[in-house]
């Protein structure tokens, strides 16, 4: 099994994850349906590496005119295992260069126009209590929720990031 950041950090089976995160179970065709401009080929290939890695599971099959339709679900046990304490600085690491290496060869590939491209990292330090905080983190879930559309014409993905660290106070 390869390290399961490296796995689910995927852009493509981040989608399936997220996916089935919001809605229990689906069909490899639901998922191919839901992801319209991910190739059915690369999306059953991606389905097969979260399977091969325990991240997915099947749930259910059934024949469907003369092929198997398999029902996903997230293997939460399995990814549970991994968000720990003890895996959290490596998590974390892990997290931190894949996100290193998109930019890296997004900068360092033909033409990058971050401008045009919409491609920005920043930095904020908000003062806050915890319930403003919970209040903060509650709407900015409520946004990525809003803005969750559909794949379609016109659309492309965007790879938001958020990590809330520590403050080094000196």
């Amino acid at each position: 099994m390869k390290d399961i950041n490296l796995v689910m950090l995927n852009p493509i089976r981040l989608r399936i994850i997220q996916e089935l995160a919001t809605r229990q179970s689906m069909t490899t065709t639901e998922l191919c349906e839901r992801n319209p401009d991910v190739p059915r080929t690369t999306m059953y290939r991606h389905i097969k590496i979260l399977l091969n890695n325990h991240i997915l599971q099947v749930v259910s099959e059934k024949r469907v005119r003369g092929s198997l339709e398999r029902t996903l679900a997230l293997n939460v046990g399995e990814i549970k295992k991994h968000n720990t304490i003890k895996n959290a600085a490596q998590n974390a690491l892990t997290f931190l260069i894949e996100r290193y290496v998109r930019f890296h060869n997004y900068f360092n590939g033909e033409n990058p126009n971050p401008g045009k491209d919409k491609y920005f990292f920043n930095n904020t330090i908000l003062m806050m209590n915890d319930a403003e905080f919970d209040q903060f983190l509650a709407e900015l879930q409520g946004l990525l929720i809003k803005y969750n559309f559909e794949a379609s014409d016109g659309r492309r993905a965007r790879d938001i990031s958020i990590i809330n660290s520590p403050v080094v106070e000196e």
